[in-house]
């Protein structure tokens, strides 16, 4: 049941705080069964699966998949320097997909994105059933994690919802006020929102940032000027700094704390099904 009013509010976004520092704990809740756990330990078969989908004129289809770019690099380079020598434990993979506002339209480019997330997603999941997915966007990336957020609740692709360990959106033009968010910020996304309540499946595990004057996700109406120039303000350009909390952490280091506490959880839990199996 959703909570309404201001105190509501704070109180869930203060759990939701809590349960993404805690990430490691509440979210590794994937098939352990002994075979399974053997397959993710299996080359191409990380404990998690982090998937980033940069922003607007950030990337390109013929992008490489394993090179970090735009924005997002801030928050996946340090992982994967901390990772990286472990490949069963964590994989990061950029999504190469237009990213444009025209050549193709916006729709079209984001529609290419959601599809390339869901062809690899799927592609790991099914080869590996023990791997973790996790999801980050920002700005048109955002909208395509929405997108393919939405087409798994909703079982139109072969994902399931309980394999999606964790998402978060930055800066979406899809955000929803009414959905988890870790800033109390007025406003919707600049294309409206999609059906909030189908992300119910995820049981808050999904949530999104919006910083406070982000003309692309915290605006009140389709504005044609703010859809050409809001992807390159200042506002929208904030986000690995954000504080975020009591004590004001950089979003960026919330989240990187997050992901570490996530694969050390997952890893821990896939050793110990391997060695009982």
């Amino acid at each position: 049941m959703r909570e309404d009013g201001p105190v509501a509010g704070a109180a869930g976004r203060r759990r939701l705080l809590v349960a993404l520092l805690a990430l490691g704990a509440a979210l590794t809740l994937v098939p352990s069964a002994s075979a399974e756990a053997a397959e993710a330990a299996a080359p191409g078969c990380p404990a998690v699966a982090l998937f980033a989908v940069p922003g607007t004129r950030e990337t390109s289809e013929a992008a490489d998949p394993a090179r970090s770019i735009g924005m997002l690099s801030g928050l996946t380079d340090p992982l994967a320097a901390r990772w990286g020598g472990d490949p069963a434990a964590l994989s990061v993979r950029y999504v190469p997909y237009p990213a444009s506002l025209d050549r193709p339209f916006y729709l079209v480019s984001e529609q290419r994105g959601a599809d390339r997330l869901t062809r690899d997603a799927v592609d790991v999941a099914t080869r590996c059933p023990a791997t973790t997915i996790t999801l980050v966007g920002y700005s048109q990336g955002a909208d395509v994690v929405s997108d393919v957020l939405h087409r798994v609740a909703n079982g139109t692709v072969a994902l399931a919802p309980e394999r999606i360990g964790g998402a978060v959106m930055l800066g979406s033009p899809r955000r929803d006020p009414l959905s988890p968010n870790l800033i109390e910020t007025p406003g919707r996304g600049l294309l409206g929102p999609r059906p909030t309540r189908e992300l119910d499946v995820y049981d808050g595990r999904v949530y999104e940032v919006c910083a406070p004057g982000d003309p692309i996700c915290a605006t009140e109406n389709l504005d044609v000027r703010a859809f050409r120039e809001g992807w390159f303000s200042g506002a929208h350009r904030s986000y690995p700094t954000l504080a975020v909390g009591p004590a004001g952490t950089p979003l960026f280091t919330v989240l990187e704390r997050g992901v570490d506490a996530l694969v050390t959880g997952t890893s821990a839990s896939t050793v110990g099904t391997a060695a009982s199996g």
